[in-house]
């Protein structure tokens, strides 16, 4: 072994992960850490967005586009909190990150000195980690860092991913102590943690799926996590099951595929949520049943369960009829089960078409018919659905669609078309605003051969606009196209269909005037060094899309869209004790 700072130990055994960057932001709790970078730039390189947030979220996304964790750093106090909403953002959706905030120096522990949280108890942060991460480590010497770090990999990337956090007193970066760097193939990689389900309950999980007249398989963000899309195709293909998804699973299956239904919820497609809620059993893959997807758990809207019955397949047994009873549950990682599930039914003929797939063949088409002719829409302002549309043909078939939350996302969610799986990212269960726009970022360098593009709001964008910036500053060619209507058009929404259309606090209004204002988003983005473009009629949208995809550079698409255009209810969402709105398009059917 050899005397070395906690900073080196760190950086080597970063590098030793194959870590290809740093996130973050510096301040005096980590300038220590980035002294341990100065002599491996070549191998770990330094990318600082203006503020943590941002840094969580491309890390975030990042993740999610290539499975690879990337740490990200910040310093004491307020570094921290601002990186809390992406920390909170990831533990929900399942994703990960390795989260290194800086402390006070350890002989300052409750002094009170420079940004310590120790009103209840000293160096106290951690306290606050602890319920957005899957664990949070306090290292108190240098031999701690090289326990806890290969710990925090190996736990972030297995079983189910989420964010790992590690508190560094920022003396420790400068101590020395007689330690050697781990070795991550000994320490981090090394846990086979895909689980197969139990051989009888898949046996009758099989049974149940095959015996049934009008059989599902729901697909969550499980399925893309385990990377199990190709065991999925094959094995709904054999058993001639229609496919269908959560919001965080869509792309599990290519649009293009026949069995693929779309998505179902409160803002979902028309096929997917009236099979879920006719269906007699449902196979559900790595999904948490949340409340968008299920219209707030009210029968008769996505679901009828009971008398559906469900098998819940989850490597979180916490999951498992968390929101729906089973009819049978299934711990398990869902490739492996979805293998043993194939191998099974592969003793068996491939089964014949039924009526069941004709019914749900008229349900697509009735879809289909309704939603045409808004993505053709000329009017002006112009039709969001329309922006989807034109955006979709211009981007390639591979192209990284990321979004924040708002009207957009779920506009996103009912009218993009995926053909590949881990091409479409959306803040799900933590829902942070902002996440799109900084995440386009991680995507596009965790797959620099790709386009990205994130669809964003007025909303969302400007809260974190200095993305763009950190584009310039570092040549990222994302794209970024901006729904521009002047308001938080969901919450706006909510008051109109809730509130009576009592409209507070959600639009966007210059108090002189009365007008609707929004800063001039096209050249703000061309004063931080990007190409910008503001649209406001439909027949411009294409050809921006394609100059925006061909700009070689960060480009911003700015388009004012139709502020009053709601987006299609195809379930519902229920504000209690208000009673729930009914659906844009369907009916409720409520099965005893």
């Amino acid at each position: 072994m050899a005397e070395m700072r906690g900073c080196d130990l760190v950086v080597e055994y970063l590098i030793k992960e194959k870590v290809p960057y740093l996130f973050g932001y510096a301040g005096h709790g980590a300038v220590g850490l980035l002294d341990g970078v100065y002599n491996h730039q070549d191998e770990l390189k330094i990318i600082f967005p203006r503020i943590e947030s941002a840094a969580g979220y491309m890390a975030d996304a990042y993740f999610r586009a290539s499975g690879e964790v990337i740490p990200v750093y910040t310093s004491t106090g307020p570094g921290p909190m601002l990186l809390t909403v992406a920390m909170g953002n990831a533990f929900f959706d399942s994703s990960a990150f390795i989260a290194i905030t800086g402390q006070v120096a350890t002989n300052q522990y409750d002094s009170g000195a420079l940004q310590e949280e120790y009103r209840h108890y000293q160096a106290d942060f951690p306290s606050m980690a602890k319920v957005i991460s899957k664990r949070s480590f306090q290292a108190h010497s240098v031999e701690d860092l090289g326990k806890f770090l290969p710990k925090a990999f190996k736990l972030a990337r297995t079983g189910r991913p989420g964010p790992v956090h590690l508190d560094v007193p920022y003396d420790l970066w400068i101590r020395t102590a007689d330690v050697e760097v781990p070795e991550p193939e000994e320490r981090s990689r090394q846990l086979n943690w895909r689980t197969p389900g139990s051989p009888e309950a898949v046996a009758k999980a099989l049974e149940l799926l095959t015996k049934a007249r009008r059989p599902l398989i729901l697909a969550g963000g499980g399925v893309l996590l385990s990377e199990a899309s190709q065991e999925l195709a094959a094995f709904a293909e054999h058993v001639n099951v229609p496919v269908y998804s959560t919001f965080m699973g869509k792309g599990v299956l290519s649009y293009k595929h026949p069995l693929y239904l779309g998505i179902a919820g409160c803002w979902g497609e028309y096929p997917a949520t009236e099979a879920a809620k006719n269906a007699d059993v449902i196979l559900a893959l790595g999904c948490r049943f949340s409340d968008i997807h299920c219209s707030s758990w009210v029968p008769g809207y996505t679901y009828n369960i009971p008398p559906t019955k469900l098998i819940h397949v989850d490597l979180d047994p916490q999951e498992i009829a968390r929101n729906y009873p089973t009819e049978l549950g299934i711990v398990g990682d869902a490739r492996e089960v979805l293998k043993q599930l194939l191998e099974l039914a592969g003793r068996e003929p491939k089964r014949e078409r039924s009526p069941w797939h004709d019914q749900v063949e008229a349900w697509k088409e009735e879809w289909q018919n309704f939603i045409q002719p808004e993505m053709a829409s000329d009017a002006e302002p112009i039709d969001p659905r329309r922006v989807v549309a034109e955006l979709r043909r211009a981007a390639p078939d591979d192209t990284l669609m990321i979004t924040d939350t708002g009207n957009h996302q779920t506009w996103v969610e009912q009218y993009w078309e995926v053909y590949e799986p881990r091409t479409t990212f959306t803040p799900g269960g933590f829902a942070g605003m902002g996440f799109g726009t900084c995440g386009v970022l991680g995507l596009k360098l965790a797959k620099p051969e790709r386009p990205a593009v994130c669809v964003t709001s007025d909303g969302s964008f400007m809260m974190f606009p200095g993305a763009v910036a950190t584009a310039v500053e570092h040549g990222i060619p994302a794209v970024w196209v901006i729904f521009n209507n002047y308001s938080i058009g969901v919450i706006r929404d909510l008051q109109r269909f809730y509130m009576d259309n009592r409209e507070i606090g959600t639009s966007f209004i210059k108090q002189s005037t009365g007008e609707f204002w929004n800063p001039d988003f096209a050249a703000m983005a061309e004063a931080m060094g990007a190409g910008a473009i503001s649209i406001d009629k439909p027949g411009d949208l294409a050809d921006a899309f394609d100059t925006a995809f061909n700009a070689g550079g960060p480009y911003v698409v700015d388009v004012k869209v139709n502020r009053d255009t709601a987006v299609p209810l195809i379930g519902t969402w229920q504000f209690p004790p208000i009673v729930q709105a009914e659906p844009t398009f369907g009916k409720r059917l409520v099965i005893t």
